[in-house]
């Protein structure tokens, strides 16, 4: 192997994991962008106790637990 080829194999090399990582990046911000942080019980009971400590009103809340 000379140095010319050597030259385009790491050319070739390092593109390749430039536009791979950039491709797995967007693959997994895509991913994660859909899931809920929080599951719907935890929602529930975070929304029940911002009522209960007079953050939200009621009409607030039950339009919040509807959006679930």
């Amino acid at each position: 192997m000379d140095a010319n080829s050597f030259g385009v194999c790491a050319m070739f090399a390092f593109w390749t994991s430039a536009i791979g990582s950039i491709f797995l990046a967007v693959k997994w911000a895509n991913r994660k962008g859909k899931r809920s942080p929080a599951t719907r019980d935890v929602m529930k009971k975070s929304l029940d106790k911002r009522l209960k400590e007079g953050e939200i009103s009621a009409e607030e809340h039950q339009r919040r637990l509807k959006d679930l």
